[in-house]
């Protein structure tokens, strides 16, 4: 036992495995993939209501039934009672790839063509499966599928492009389907019946009728990549929706047989599954970026549109930092987005605003990617004045100025901090004061500048007078902070050399000389310790106060990325 043992998923709403949806009385619910845990959410608001254990391998595939949730990892599948599990299913010698709910039995198929048939009721006594069906060498399965009202029949796709016909009671193959020459990616059958729509990986849509083996229409994607998933409706529009790999959802009207609404920025990742909820005009979709949306169709022209979503960082988050005595997390990713967590309610949630983004992507046929500020490097926050003004600094790559954001509105503050605008270099540093009056600038070319947070004016900059320099530091400024009162700020330079400075008079009262270049600095306000990391890899202890070393720390063997002191100032943790 560590001392750090996984709790829960905060930010992480779906993988890259395809969801489950099951009915429960007149509540629908959704069970998702987050990486080795699934997570159930309520359709009716998308609220989050069961989390499941974690597993030891990542999820591949899932199902569910009532109660139960079946997770494929690995080459086992995991049995779920609400959130505690009750067996484990391993017959398979190769890693399961897609699950099936098969009326009271699970059909589970894996990447060498086995298919196992388990049963779920009294589940306690048999762990072994009730029947077993080889598929042959040249037909790897890719999806399977039970058409509606074919009694103890499934159809399994493969990646060369063949469909087959099984009768699992009997374990016979019963027909072949010659397929399109082309890999089978998704299927689903439809509420007439025989008909099954086929999604293919060159883009194509077959709607076939499997009595007859014959094709009714066939749709081709505009954009480029494989259809991934196919949902009917069943509200009585005759609509096929299907998602793409390039992250575009395509309606289809069956009756006109011809495109009827294209959502062109539904999700920036490939789309994982869609499904029409029962008998209601809303689709559901889920994507590898990490969101589960919902689009309902209620306009007049018949497009739909955005009804409610869950999502978080699209790429992976950057810096992160605990909000509010640990209520919140703010977070910064990869993906441009700068975003608040909420450790307790999953609904709280939420990206900070960065003014209008989609209507100005809209406006210039852009992506919302290409609209929004570059990705945060770093970034600071105080508390105390979130009533009052912007209390959250940003400095972004590649940007000569800072952005502040107002967290109790949850967006983008009005003022742009420029430090020596006339002649400008990227902003690499930042720090708040204590007061949560001051934001500080540290620049590539070793510039500090101090500007009020509430006027977005500068307040001066701080120059090393004694070796006759215009400037702060002689190359990038790494890392800034300031202690709790406001009498001493502390800066860090690429070069290796740790100033401390006089915040009120801007002039350096000591110096250190580290010897390497320093990568990254923390600084703890509580007992005064300034935490170093150097290229040799080895963390240093500064006392900041009594301007000596303390401690030296070795034992990392590549890059140190991040540190951080535990709350009460006794550990110190490095990644």
């Amino acid at each position: 036992m560590g001392i750090f043992e996984p709790f829960r998923a905060i930010g992480y709403t779906t993988s890259s495995v395809p969801f489950s949806v099951q009915r429960l009385g007149t509540e629908t619910f959704v069970t998702v993939s987050v990486g080795k845990a699934f997570q159930i959410y309520n359709c009716a608001k998308l609220s989050l209501v069961l989390v499941g254990p974690q597993l030891q391998k990542k999820i591949r595939a899932l199902a569910s039934y009532r109660d139960y949730t079946f997770a494929a990892y690995g080459n086992d599948i995991a049995v779920f009672k609400r959130a505690h599990q009750v067996a484990t299913w391993s017959s398979h010698n190769a890693k399961v790839n897609s699950l099936l709910l098969f009326g009271e039995h699970i059909l589970s198929v894996d990447i060498e063509g086995n298919l196992f048939i388990w049963a779920f009721k009294g589940i306690d006594q048999n762990l072994s499966p009730v029947g077993h069906i080889t598929l042959e060498n040249n037909f790897s399965p890719s999806c399977i599928m039970h058409p509606d009202t074919y009694l103890n029949k499934v159809i399994i796709g493969s990646q060369e492009g063949p469909l087959q016909l099984w009768n699992i009671s009997t374990k016979k193959k019963l027909y072949e389907f010659k397929g399109w020459k082309s890999s089978i990616c998704s299927f689903v059958s439809s509420p007439a019946l025989d008909v099954v729509a086929v999604g293919c990986a060159d883009g194509k849509i077959h709607v076939h009728n499997i009595r007859y083996d014959e094709e009714l229409v066939t749709f081709a994607h505009s954009t480029r990549g494989a259809v991934t998933a196919l949902s009917f409706s069943t509200d009585g529009q005759p609509l096929l929706a299907s998602g793409g790999s390039s992250g575009v959802i395509s309606i289809w009207n069956l009756e006109k047989r011809r495109l009827q609404s294209v959502i062109r920025d539904a999700h920036d990742g490939s789309i994982l599954s869609l499904h029409f909820f029962v008998n209601e005009p809303v689709l559901m979709s889920s994507s590898s970026d990490n969101s589960i949306k919902m689009w309902i169709f209620d306009t007049s022209d018949g497009d739909p549109r955005l009804l409610r979503f869950r999502s978080g960082h699209s790429a992976p988050p950057r810096c992160i930092r605990f909000y509010a005595n640990g209520r919140h997390i703010l977070s910064a990713g990869q993906d441009r987005a700068f975003r608040l967590f909420s450790v307790i309610q999953d609904q709280q949630s939420r990206e900070l605003s960065q003014r209008h983004v989609s209507k100005r992507a809209k406006k210039m046929r852009m992506k919302e990617e290409e609209i929004k500020l570059k990705p945060v490097i770093a970034f600071d926050c105080a508390e105390i004045r979130e009533r009052d003004w912007c209390n959250v600094v940003t400095c972004h790559m590649d940007t000569a100025q800072a952005y502040v954001w107002r967290l109790q509105n949850f967006v983008l503050g009005e003022h742009i901090l420029k430090p020596r605008p006339e002649n400008p270099s990227p902003v690499k540093a930042c720090a708040i004061s204590a007061c949560g009056n001051f934001a500080i600038l540290g620049t590539a070319d070793g510039w500090i500048e101090r500007f009020n947070l509430q006027s977005g004016m500068s307040r001066g900059s701080y120059v090393d007078t004694s070796a006759r320099r215009s400037f702060a530091h002689d190359g990038e400024v790494v890392g800034i902070a300031c202690d709790s009162t406001n009498t001493l700020m502390i800066s860090a330079g690429y070069h290796g050399d740790i100033k401390v400075w006089n915040f009120k008079g801007r002039d350096v009262k000591s110096r250190w000389e580290v010897g390497c270049s320093v990568v990254k600095n923390v600084y703890n306000r509580l007992n005064g310790l300034l935490a170093v990391v150097a290229d040799d890899l080895i963390i240093r202890l500064f006392d900041v106060v009594a301007s000596r070393i303390v401690r030296k720390f070795e034992g990392h063997t590549d890059r140190v990325t991040d540190m951080c002191f535990s709350e009460d100032g006794k550990w110190l943790l490095s990644s």
